[in-house]
């Protein structure tokens, strides 16, 4: 703890300390250690004291201002203006937000009160739109009704609102009250689907104080009604009195285009209400509808002379819940062509319905021809082919004119018929011959229908060939084969049983597949089919026997084959071949070596054997000779020991 050091040859003796604190007086103290920008002069005492003196006159100044703010505070509590403004005013609204359906009101209540000071103080209520759907006016929003509340003094009096440019305003006054308290009924009737801001302004006339309550916005959100369901039917059955519940016949309404005064068809377009929890639609909600018709009229009353307009709208007549059908009528005015019928309701599109409107026979044709020339035909067999009438923009008409004739440019070859449209032909023996057929009517006759057709009355008499337009394939790679008959064109020539042509292996057909009933399709006195060869080297066959188009007495066997090559697969063996024949070479060497080193082995060992023998030999003649030098050597010493004798 550190201790306060007291410095006395630098303190008076008398200092006052006072309030138990430390005050200005105390900067006469010195402690040890701690040096504070505060700290007491330590000797200019003169100095401390003139500071006294002006805090003290500072202080004065102080309590005298206070004195006097507090005299002029009482002064104007005890003063009351001459106009004593409205005072204590409120205004509320009951929900900040509503929401409804277009022509469904919803409402809001406003409660205000305020203290009047004279009859002629008014409080004010203004309304305007802070937002809206384009197009709305005032009039969509009103005080509708004007409800006292318990606690007014007096009679007020409220009126129901004036138009002020795009806004409306209540007043409520008194003639003579300390206080008034009015609830009010505000209505929006709303006649677009959007969202409405309304502001409710608050003012009071006869004063100049602002009132205290301020503006307040109520927030209506408003969705347009729902129809359950729209649609469109058409029919024939009794179209001047029945409702049409289904396309009756829808995909084939046809009519003779001529004008008419009497109605084709009926088309009704229906709304139907009330059928879900958030429907509020009534009839009179309904959409308008537009019918337009491209070929012939449409009315909406059962009246050709009315059915000029090719667009007619209408509103809805039936109650909500109900079926509102809208009936128009379809005529046909003298144009030929197909005719769409465009249906909208309220702006949403319907799907659109079609009828035919047909004119007079204008061209004759064949319905079941498609190539220009007629199927095969067997001698003493016969094909048919049908007659049909076109108008003018080509629509196959239901009749035909009456009296049609037709004609073979060779009856030798074929013979026809003609009746009720159908077309017999005949073949007699091998040939062509054209057919015609005419509509004899001397005015306004179909053009005849000239179509060649080649009868293919004609049987080869020889087996078809087969051949393929290379000598050879590689595997995988394209095969074109030909099948040939001597014959017209058929698109079902039985040049072969049943059984068919058949390929030796399995083959992936590139388009058309080889016939597997024996019945082909000649044109130009041939018919093609391509293939991929298959994957595996060798000799492709294609065989078959003649069947009953062929007029020879024996059935026949066409056989035809080709080469299918594999270049890699060839090189390999070939390459594998070579080194068998290495192989085969190598071995026959070695069994060579193999027999000259047994040979070499023999000599070897009989050299081995020799050289053995003769060291054998040597071995005996040098003991041999080494006795003999032992017996000189001997022979020698006793000569040597007798000449020193």
């Amino acid at each position: 703890m550190k201790h306060v050091k007291f410095h006395l040859n630098r303190f008076l003796h008398r200092v006052r300390i006072h309030g138990g604190e430390f005050d200005t007086s105390a900067r006469a103290m010195y402690r040890d250690e701690v040096v504070y920008p505060l700290q007491a002069e330590l000797r200019i005492v003169r100095s401390s004291t003139i500071e006294r003196k002006q805090m003290s006159t500072k202080t004065t100044f102080k309590r005298i201002a206070l004195v006097t703010v507090a005299a002029l505070g009482f002064g104007v509590l005890a003063t009351v203006p001459s106009q004593a403004a409205v005072q204590a005013d409120q205004m509320t609204l009951s929900s900040a937000t509503g929401s409804t359906t277009v022509g469904t009101a919803v409402s809001v209540d406003v409660v205000s009160s305020f203290l009047q000071e004279t009859s002629s103080d008014t409080f004010t209520i203004s309304l305007s739109y802070d937002a809206a759907p384009a197009g709305i006016t005032a009039s969509e929003v009103a005080f509708s009704s004007i409800i006292a509340a318990t606690g007014d003094l007096g009679s007020p009096t409220v009126d129901t609102g004036t138009a002020v440019g795009n806004s409306r305003q209540a007043h409520i006054s008194a003639a003579a009250a300390a206080s008034i308290k009015k609830t009010l009924t505000v209505k929006l009737t709303p006649t677009k689907a959007g969202t409405y801001v309304i502001k409710f302004t608050p003012a009071i006339a006869g004063v100049t104080t602002a009132p205290v309550s301020t503006a307040k916005t109520w927030t209506v959100t408003v969705v347009a009604k729902t129809i359950g369901s729209r649609s469109a039917f058409i029919g024939v059955t009794n179209i001047s009195t029945d409702t049409q519940t289904a396309d009756a016949l829808a995909a084939s309404l046809s009519f003779a285009a001529t004008a008419n005064t009497t109605a084709k068809a009926r088309l009704d377009v229906a709304q139907v209400y009330g059928t879900s929890g958030n429907d509020t639609a009534t009839a009179a909600d309904g959409g308008a509808v537009v019918v337009s018709i491209d070929k012939g009229l449409v009315s909406k009353t059962n009246d050709y002379s009315a059915a000029a307009a090719q667009v007619t709208t209408a509103a809805a007549t039936s109650g909500p819940g109900g079926f509102a059908a809208y009936p128009y009528w379809i005529f046909s005015n003298g144009t030929v062509g197909k005719a769409t019928i465009t249906i909208t309701v309220g702006g949403v599109a319907l799907t659109s319905k079609t009828v035919t409107f047909f004119g007079t026979a204008s061209a004759l044709a064949v319905s079941d021809l498609t190539t220009g020339q007629d199927t095969f035909v067997k001698a003493a067999g016969s094909t048919t082919r049908t007659i049909v009438a076109n108008d003018s923009v080509g629509t196959a008409l239901g009749t035909l004119p009456t009296g049609l004739t037709v004609k073979s440019s060779d009856t030798s070859v074929a013979t026809v018929t003609i009746s009720s449209g159908t077309v017999t032909i005949t073949g007699v023996k091998a040939g062509t011959a054209t057919i015609t057929v005419t509509d004899p009517a001397t005015t306004s006759a179909a053009a005849p229908v000239s179509f060649t057709a080649t009868v293919a009355v004609a049987r080869p008499t020889a087996a078809p060939t087969v051949t393929f337009d290379a000598a050879s394939y590689e595997v995988g790679s394209l095969v074109t084969m030909t099948v040939s008959a001597n014959m017209s064109d058929s698109a079902s020539a039985e040049l072969f049983t049943s059984s068919s042509l058949k390929l030796s292996a399995s083959v992936v057909a590139s388009g058309t597949a080889i016939p597997t009933d024996g019945k082909f399709a000649i044109v130009g006195g041939k018919a093609t089919y391509k293939f991929y060869a298959p994957a595996v080297s060798g000799t492709l066959y294609a065989t078959g026997t003649t069947g009953g188009a062929v007029d020879i007495t024996t059935a026949a066997t066409v056989s035809a084959s080709v080469k299918i090559t594999n270049a890699s697969a060839d090189a390999a063996q070939a390459a594998a071949e070579e080194a068998t024949a290495a192989a085969n070479d190598a071995t026959d060497a070695a069994l060579s070596a193999a027999e000259a080193a047994e040979a070499a082995t023999a000599m070897a060992q009989e050299a081995v054997d020799a050289v053995a023998e003769l060291s054998a030999q040597v071995t005996s003649l040098i003991s041999a000779l080494r006795a003999q030098i032992t017996a000189l050597t001997n022979l020698v010493v006793k000569i040597q020991k007798k000449v020193k004798a």
